[in-house]
């Protein structure tokens, strides 16, 4: 059955409708913060000198790009959940032509053009002399799957939008043992050092790729893809890139926040660089669920837009807060308490050890917070709105911390400062987001009513 894995959630018990349709997407960030650490340990540890953070710096700058199509997707998402929740198949249809041409030109370029300023913006980041070349062959293989990348993020963004979530939990699954495989393969057994994790990476991102676009190929002929099919016309084009684009660039813009950070970050050498790299793996068992909730948030609540249910979104938000409330808050005091333990199995280096200790410290027992902004995020994005996510990450994201490490850095030249800038951050986004998504729904819920 071609539409056995698609869900139409705008009915239906909320709590158990809204686990079922978020628990894939949860299970699959776990895996991947699963094969993260995995493939974080054999660098560490089989990779050589200065291999693990090299392999940080080039995946921060490679995030940029990702990440932008990360966010564009979740745009996107929130006009194909509203198709197929009123049932406009062949709209959705047409949204996905274009949408799909689109990605594959700007992943064929964006390559190429990464591949020439590779090394620049690495330079720009101010990477130490002995790490640069390094990191510039990891950021150069990985780019080489930049296509892959783009297909798989927007691909399953549409999948969830559709309650699709347990095929691409299928595909990653596939993926990351072949990852595993290969970086057992070339950098443990051929000593290929970062080259070898480059090149698992980059080969196992594209037979992930393929497996989406496969999917997308197969499913019901009403809304199947089709890239030689009709396209949308210049106004629904319009309004598509007007959710989708401001939604990438919030996802860019913290990504350029973390490139800002990490100039700050490789003032205080490799230590600090591969303590905080050590910290991301850790942090990523937080991170990436939250992020995942918002996202399939953002499907359920797209979904509900489109039939008309105002209500079912505002219990959802409820039960989301009260969820991380419940799950993120003890496992965030939990990591804290077993990191000692936890970062030792990356390596024995106490400088690095020291830094990562000490960020999440600071860090991790406030992420509660985070958590609630992606609720709130993935709520608003649902309803529509992408520009006022976009500017809120803009500001608290983006530009207080660049100018509070800018400010404080040279009177505390101390990474405590650069730790401080993210608790700070996640209270002004909180006060942000929450006004905004009240009066929002309210505007939904009165024609309703």
């Amino acid at each position: 059955m071609k539409n056995a894995q698609l869900v139409h959630v705008e009915k239906g018990p909320i709590g158990q409708t809204l686990l079922a349709f978020a628990l894939p997407v949860l299970l699959s960030q776990l895996l991947q913060e699963l094969y993260n650490v995995t493939d974080c340990m054999v660098v560490g540890r089989f990779g050589g000198d200065f291999a693990l953070a090299a392999a940080g710096l080039g995946g921060t700058v490679l995030s940029v790009l990702i990440n932008f199509f990360i966010g564009f997707s979740s745009g996107v998402s929130v006009i194909t959940s509203q198709h197929f929740g009123a049932y406009h198949y062949e709209r959705l249809k047409g949204t996905l032509t274009a949408v799909f041409r689109l990605v594959l030109i700007a992943g064929t370029v964006m390559a190429l053009l990464g591949l020439a300023a590779a090394d620049g913006a690495l330079g720009l980041l101010k990477t130490p002399a002995e790490l640069r070349p390094h990191a510039v062959l990891y950021l150069r293989v990985c780019l080489l799957a930049l296509p892959a990348q783009l297909i798989y993020n927007v691909g399953t963004a549409v999948l969830r939008s559709f309650g699709n979530t347990k095929r691409p939990l299928v595909f990653f699954a596939l993926s990351c043992l072949c990852n595993l495989g290969l970086d057992l393969l070339f950098v443990l057994l051929l000593g290929w050092g970062v080259a070898g994790a480059a090149l698992a990476t980059m080969l196992s991102q594209w037979l992930l790729g393929l497996l989406i676009l496969r999917q997308l190929f197969c499913m019901d002929e009403r809304f199947a893809l089709r890239l030689r099919g009709e396209s949308i016309s210049l106004g629904e084009l319009a309004g598509l890139l007007k959710s989708g684009v401001p939604a990438g660039l919030q996802a860019l813009f913290m990504s350029i926040s973390s490139l800002l950070i990490q100039v700050n970050i490789n003032s205080f050498g490799p230590d600090a660089i591969a303590g905080m790299n050590l910290y991301a793996k850790v942090e990523g068992c937080l991170y990436l669920p939250t992020f995942a909730y918002g996202i399939a948030l953002t499907g359920f609540v797209g979904q509900n837009v489109g039939a008309g249910q105002p209500e079912r979104i505002r219990q959802a938000v409820r039960l989301s807060l009260r969820l991380m409330l419940a799950l993120i808050l003890p496992l965030s005091l939990l990591l804290t308490a077993a990191s000692p333990w936890l970062l030792r199995l990356f390596t024995d280096e106490e400088g690095i050890l020291a830094n990562a200790r000490e960020a999440i410290l600071f860090n991790l027992p406030v992420y509660l917070i985070y958590a609630w902004n992606q609720v709130y995020l993935g709520a608003i994005k649902g309803l529509g709105h992408t520009g006022y996510p976009m500017l809120c990450t803009l500001l608290c994201y983006s530009v207080f911390r660049a100018l509070w490490c800018r400010l404080l850095i040279p009177l505390f030249p101390t990474m405590r400062v650069v730790y401080l800038s993210y608790d700070v951050s996640f209270f002004l986004m909180l006060a942000m987001l929450l006004p905004f998504y009240t009066r929002k729904l309210r505007e939904v819920q009165a024609p309703c009513e």
